[in-house]
């Protein structure tokens, strides 16, 4: 009875009614993997800056600034090490669906990649700043010198707005028709536009400042945008029927 039932299957995947037992599986896997690393890449976010904490304004006091990293230098090391896991899981989130979401037939979809590989380096970069500045450079420099770079960490934080926005519009119309619902493709192409004009805030202070309420809402706008798309943008493995044929 199992080899019979077994035979079936596999007819039945010749037939086209069912995809074969080890695409199924795959395709399972790879769906739920997407979606999984989407989620860890905003928790990952989130955990970094509650290790990091409230970081002081860059046109703050400059004693406040020393003073942030001379107390606080062993949590926000811990946070910029969780915060470099981020740029590895948006990596492999992509990998995974490249051919879906960028695919490199199309011009939408090269640029696509460049702007994730343009994202991951902005990212590490002020990731970078960050900890450095913890490692000891905010605290062996003068208050003025550690001001500077603390200003230039913030800047180079505005600045990754731009290649977000290159890899979210070009997602947007490089992503396989059909793979989404059209929100999808709209909602991107809007978020690309706020991350595209967020690359300008940077008032000394108020709400488009660095360290601004704008700034805020971007920063976890993009671990949001990245997790829905580990969730509507893989693919679907449709079973269909083969047409009956009446003469």
């Amino acid at each position: 009875m199992p080899q019979c039932s077994e035979m079936s299957h596999e007819r039945d995947a010749a037939d086209g009614r069912h995809p074969p037992r080890g695409v199924k599986i795959s395709a399972t896997m790879t769906r739920r993997l997407t979606r999984l690393t989407g989620v860890a890449f905003a928790v990952t976010i989130l955990v970094s800056e509650v290790l990091k904490g409230d970081s002081p304004s860059p046109t703050g006091p400059a004693s406040e600034i020393v003073s942030f990293f001379a107390d606080h230098r062993s949590t926000i090391l811990a946070g910029a090490y969780v915060q470099m896991l981020a740029p590895f899981l948006l990596a492999l989130l992509f990998a995974t669906v490249a051919e879906d979401v960028m695919p490199e037939s199309s011009i939408a979809g090269r640029l696509a990649r460049l702007g994730l590989i343009l994202t991951l380096t902005a990212y590490t970069t002020y990731v970078f700043l960050t900890a450095a500045l913890a490692f000891g450079a905010a605290t062996d420099a003068t208050p003025e010198t550690a001001k500077s770079l603390w200003e230039i960490r913030f800047v180079s934080e505005t600045f990754v707005y731009f290649p977000v926005a290159l890899l979210i519009g070009s997602v947007a119309f490089a992503v396989r028709p059909g793979l989404t619902r059209p929100w999808y493709r709209w909602g991107s192409l809007a978020t690309a536009a706020i991350f595209l004009a967020g690359g300008a805030a940077l008032t000394r202070n108020g709400f488009f400042a660095p360290d601004g309420g704008y700034g805020i809402i971007l920063f976890w706008l993009l671990p949001v945008w990245v997790a829905v798309t580990g969730f509507v943008a893989t693919p679907r493995l449709v079973t269909s029927s083969p047409a009956h044929v009446t003469g």
